[in-house]
């Protein structure tokens, strides 16, 4: 029989394991949510939808998708940094998350140092596409058109503060030009209206716009990386034509709030490595033209942290105003 000191000596040693350590031996006991800060049926949608699948046959549980549309994706991005550091809400960043911190005047969130990275997942270019009310045939007849008529050619973007917006900006201010920028809610508004005549032009993630092309209304002018895309060779990009060394690429990465367990975060690791690995799974990113980019925790951190300190310093010194 245990004496009276064991017994007391047992259970203070139960009381003093944190709650959190049989949590994380648990985990996950209940369904996830992947949030994302945009509108349904975007290539930010669509890869969170993809990602999820694979996670919750990884996982044995569900994993939700939800997007809280608005600011750039500052919305949804402030919603994650505000979760508890369960494992159970998780943040699919966009390249956007980076451009924040310099292009807003205030954030409720520090965008580097209130995540736990998890790890990147996929990257592609940007792209400029002309639509149906566009004369421009190549991105260098574009350039002539929007130098000679100051603010006369509109574009659009999904939103102030995307990665989209500071890609168009940074190419105006690069090339010299200057056109006039009409934000839209979703990628989806945007793209019906480049289709509709509404807009001539739209700057865009490569990410999703299988569609758009395929209406047969659209012409991609040129994409953003130093090199021509693998899965789009037969488009030119600003770098060849108009502008020399110029590199901006799309990213998109899965987080949660700081302090996230390792445990936990090295289980979410290995769950998103192996579905970037699946057949499938390179399917769907084929159709979204969009390549897989896995790294680990640690290289994501820093990575989010070096795009945070480039993109700050673009803003500050092509002199972009700061959004309220």
């Amino acid at each position: 029989m245990r004496t009276l000191p064991a017994v007391l000596a047992a259970l203070v040693l139960c009381a003093a394991t944190p709650a959190a350590s049989i949590a994380q031996e648990a985990w996950p006991s209940r369904s996830l949510r992947i949030v994302h800060g945009f509108g349904g049926g975007g290539p930010v949608d669509l890869l969170a939808r993809s990602l999820a699948q694979v996670l919750s046959e990884r996982l044995g549980q569900t994993v939700l998708v939800e997007g809280k549309p608005g600011a750039g994706g500052t919305l949804g991005a402030a919603y994650v940094a505000k979760s508890e550091p369960d494992g159970y809400t998780l943040l699919l960043m966009a390249a956007g998350h980076s451009v924040a911190p310099g292009l807003y005047r205030s954030l409720p969130y520090d965008a580097a140092q209130d995540f736990t990275m998890i790890s990147t997942v996929a990257r592609s270019p940007y792209a400029i596409i002309a639509g149906p009310s566009s004369t421009a045939a190549s991105i260098q007849e574009l350039v002539q058109q929007a130098r000679a008529q100051p603010g006369k050619i509109d574009y659009g973007t999904a939103g102030v503060g995307s990665g989209m917006h500071l890609v168009a900006v940074l190419t105006q201010a690069r090339a010299g030009m200057q056109m006039t920028h009409v934000p839209y809610k979703t990628a989806t508004a945007v793209n019906l209206a480049l289709l509709s005549g509404e807009i001539p032009i739209l700057f865009t993630a490569v990410a999703g716009i299988t569609p758009l092309m395929e209406s047969g209304k659209a012409r991609m002018l040129a994409t953003t990386g130093r090199e021509r895309y693998s899965l789009l060779p037969n488009v030119p990009t600003l770098a060849e034509t108009v502008l020399p060394d110029f590199e901006v690429m799309s990213w998109y990465a899965l987080a949660a709030p700081k302090n996230l367990p390792a445990p936990i975060v090295a289980r979410l690791n290995e769950a998103v490595h192996a579905a970037l690995k699946r057949p499938e799974t390179l399917e769907r990113f084929r159709v979204q033209a969009i390549e897989p980019f896995p790294n680990t925790p640690r290289q994501a951190q820093e990575f989010l942290t070096s795009e945070v300190a480039r993109w700050t310093k673009v803003v500050r010194d092509e002199k972009i105003p700061q959004q309220n």
